[in-house]
């Protein structure tokens, strides 16, 4: 079982969203929770302006996050 929190089931729309490389301008897709993503087009390492870790912060099972659960 899945962290309902962290599931893409919740998402809103906004949640997945373009940016703009910051070395040759290709539009890199971004999920909300993407600490970054390496473009394609020239390789640089782009951060992720809108990052957003939900309950990642502050739960006590954030290491076991993504783990099947029994």
């Amino acid at each position: 079982m899945k962290c309902p929190g962290q599931s893409m089931q919740f998402w809103k729309p906004e949640d997945v969203f373009e940016v703009h490389c910051l070395q040759c301008g290709e539009a890199i897709e971004f999920f909300k929770d993407d600490p970054s993503r390496i473009c394609e087009r020239c390789g640089r390492k782009n951060p992720n302006p809108r990052l957003d870790s939900g309950c990642m912060e502050h739960c006590g099972f954030a290491d076991q996050c993504g783990k099947e659960q029994e």
